[in-house]
């Protein structure tokens, strides 16, 4: 099962959070967006629609073009 992930990182001298996902420890992604919400409906779609892991990276790639 995806899960949303929380982080931190540095953009120009200010801290932010920002949203990843994760599958187990294997497969993840760490910063994604900072936009949570937009994270979340990319956990739940993959859920929904049983995205093979290892697809993960392709799959975000493609939808934050």
């Amino acid at each position: 099962m995806f899960k949303l992930t929380e982080g931190m990182t540095t953009v120009e001298n200010e801290e932010r959070i920002v949203y990843g996902i994760r599958y187990n420890d294997e497969y993840y992604i760490e910063d994604i967006s900072a936009d949570r919400e937009k994270t979340e409906q990319m956990v739940e779609m993959f859920n929904r629609l049983e995205l093979s892991p290892c697809h993960l990276h392709d799959v975000v790639e493609d939808m934050l073009e």
